[in-house]
């Protein structure tokens, strides 16, 4: 009899980590899960919500981007880009991200521009809390991101998401109890609204998605502990990093070449189209990222790193890297996103979120019936 007792005592550790785990992230984990959702389709959602912002006529006209930036300086004066985004397709309007000063501090501003002829289609505030059509997705995005709390919020975030693939581990030890076939555990019983019913499709939606809710987990920490993680896969393998992330500053200078001449240098040189450009004024480059057949999203993971005094290529990454651990990073937006494996996974992580809020409700159910059980 003591001997069993002392066997039980580790699953009924797992079961009181697994429960009070549940009740207390189950907020947590279905906010991620809910906006993760929306999240997983923003640009068709945000682009349904503001076709006149996101869309314009399909042309074969384009204008110099030099066009809209001057066209969004004359809009929002003191608007300073700091990453341009190119019409991914035709009749997609150009996106600039930067920061302007609005009510006399600068704030981080997303400006459309019209490709044809760099005109302003419109302009928002990031994070601005604004209940309309034009702030809805950036708002779904910015909860799921950090709740628009800051860096301390994501660093919770990062915390949930590690605890979450601790509880991957636990959920799996308590589904597959000793004496019961493997198979069961996939499977659901008992009449529709019975207490084995909710447990069983509570474990079962569980084991199935759990792939998918673990990639979900861990891309998570890293995501929100970038650094962090960095430092610990290290231990392992060397990170290299992104080439801009290691130069020095120097005094920002008007620069003697513009993003046009930049993006034609990069054109030239590759021949690739170009996904994006980023400012870095402090370091005196643009970088304008271009596709690439190693490309593991649809982002345009090749570094051009062009000098703002001369349009010298002073350097070339591809996000992969060189080694293992840069490998291990290139993966995990795309992995987090689902876009490492085109609509499939988007519908696969949408679905992913789906359960995951699924699971948070039917813990919460199966704890308060058990409750009132032995009440």
């Amino acid at each position: 009899m003591a001997g069993a007792a002392v066997r039980r005592r580790p699953r009924h550790a797992l079961k009181l980590w697994h429960r009070w785990f549940g009740l207390i992230a189950a907020l947590w984990l279905a906010l991620l899960a809910a906006t993760g959702i929306a999240v997983t389709f923003y640009d068709e959602l945000d682009s349904a919500l503001n076709a006149d912002w996101r869309t314009v006529p399909a042309s074969d006209r384009v204008a110099p981007v030099d066009l809209a930036i001057k066209a969004a300086e004359r809009a929002l004066p003191g608007f300073a880009p700091n990453m341009i985004e190119m019409p991914g397709h035709a009749g997609d309007s150009l996106w600039m991200m930067g920061r302007a000063p609005i009510d006399g501090a600068p704030r981080p501003i997303q400006v459309f521009a019209d490709p044809r002829d760099g005109s302003i289609l419109g302009w928002r505030e990031s994070g601005a809390i604004k209940f309309d059509r034009r702030h809805v997705m950036d708002i779904i995005y910015g909860l799921h991101i950090d709740l628009l709390a800051g860096p301390w919020m994501m660093w919770f975030f990062g915390l949930v998401s590690l605890l979450w693939v601790i509880d991957h581990g636990v959920a799996v030890a308590l589904s597959f109890p000793k004496g019961m076939h493997w198979l069961r555990a996939f499977r659901t019983g008992g009449r529709p609204g019975s207490l084995k019913r909710l447990f069983d499709s509570h474990r079962a939606w569980g084991l199935w998605f759990l792939p998918v809710t673990l990639v979900l987990a861990v891309t998570g920490v890293t995501l929100a502990w970038p650094d962090d993680s960095r430092e610990a896969v290290a231990l392992v393998s060397p990170i290299t990093g992104r080439l801009h992330e290691g130069m020095a500053d120097i005094p920002e200078t008007a620069p003697a070449i513009d993003v046009d001449a930049a993006i034609a240098r990069v054109v030239g040189k590759s021949g690739e189209p170009v996904h994006s450009v980023r400012i870095f004024p402090d370091h005196g480059v643009y970088a304008v990222r271009t596709f690439d057949t190693r490309d593991r999203d649809d982002q345009g993971r090749l570094w051009h790193y062009v000098a703002m005094n001369d349009g010298r290529i002073v350097g070339t990454r591809h996000d992969n890297g060189t080694t293992a651990g840069d490998a291990f990073f290139a993966w995990q937006y795309p992995l987090h996103s689902g876009k490492a494996f085109g609509l499939a996974g988007r519908l696969l992580v949408f679905a992913g979120g789906v359960v995951t809020l699924w699971l948070c409700l039917s813990g919460i159910r199966l704890w308060l019936r058990r409750r009132r059980q032995l009440v």
